[in-house]
């Protein structure tokens, strides 16, 4: 999936929240998308908390450590997480705050990544998809190529590991992994299935209530997903909410765009219907799109 070794990259400037006390369960079982009763000491999931007209505010990865839920989002979300969360706790037995004064993230990718994660003591790792704590360092396996690790800041200093990479190689990874993470720009403007979010498993539709349950599942259970998320090629870049055009009209816009190993540029397109062939950016010399596979089907 990458064509470059296997490197470190700092992830301190992503937002990562924590929520602890006796009713944190209970509370974010009623603000995520995803059922967090399914979430145990060696697995991870992805959520989404939507308006209640169903867009998306933020998505997040979801772990849990001990008794406490900590929240893995883009840089830039900390603030809106909060003020979205925080007004829904009333009298319940939560706090939700930021972690990084107790935690702090790296992320490893690239090719040979048991190799690199072995030089720094951390093999071996748990398959792809689960996640566990080594030595007070909690590992998450979310691809073949990539390794999130959560971990008290001190704790990550002791590793030693050299920052090969940058962070917009985190965000390359998410891309080819077809996660599309809401960042500032792109909040309260999809339902969670125009972002593929069922398709990675982020959205449950056997739990309970939460906050635009009825919007999700009606889109679920009523009618065909109109838009989704493709993995798109660009030569140049453009900016996030650029229109895509079909045949002279508008079928879509751009989620992501992100540099590659190549100098190229790839991202993630909002786009209507079955088009995935004569696409062009709306931009003053428009650009021809290539779609590029995801690693999971859109369609059962």
């Amino acid at each position: 999936m990458f064509d470059f070794s296997a490197g470190w990259i700092s992830l301190k400037d992503r937002t990562l929240i924590q929520v602890t006390g006796s009713d944190a369960l209970h509370f974010l079982q009623g603000q995520l998308t995803f059922d967090l009763l399914t979430l145990g000491p060696d697995n991870f999931g992805w959520a989404a908390h939507c308006s209640p007209k169903g867009k998306v505010l933020f998505t997040t990865l979801v772990v849990k450590t001990g008794e406490t839920f900590l929240l893995d989002a883009p840089m830039g979300m900390s603030e809106l997480i909060l003020s979205r969360l925080r007004p829904f706790i009333l009298r319940s037995k939560v706090r939700i705050e930021e972690a990084h004064p107790h935690f702090s993230a790296l992320g490893l990718m690239g090719q040979d990544l048991e190799e690199v994660a072995k030089s720094a003591g951390l093999n071996p790792l748990p398959a792809v998809g689960r996640q566990d704590e080594q030595s007070g360092v909690r590992r998450l396996r979310l691809s073949p190529d990539r390794l999130l690790i959560i971990a008290p800041p001190q704790r990550l200093a002791e590793l030693s590991v050299p920052l090969d990479l940058s962070s917009q190689f985190w965000e390359l990874g998410n891309v080819r992994e077809g996660i599309a993470e809401v960042i500032p720009l792109t909040t309260d403007r999809y339902i969670p299935q125009w972002l593929n979010w069922d398709r990675i498993g982020g959205i449950s539709f056997r739990k309970g209530c939460y906050t635009g349950q009825e919007i999700v599942a009606r889109t679920h259970y009523l009618g065909k997903v109109k838009r989704r998320a493709l993995h798109i090629a660009l030569d140049s870049a453009v900016s996030v909410g650029t229109s895509i055009l079909h045949g002279g009209e508008v079928t879509g816009e751009v989620f992501s765009c992100i540099k590659n190993e190549q100098g190229k540029y790839e991202g993630l397109a909002i786009i209507a219907g079955e088009e995935s062939s004569n696409l062009v950016t709306e931009e003053a010399t428009p650009q021809a799109l290539r779609i590029l596979p995801l690693p999971y089907a859109l369609s059962d």
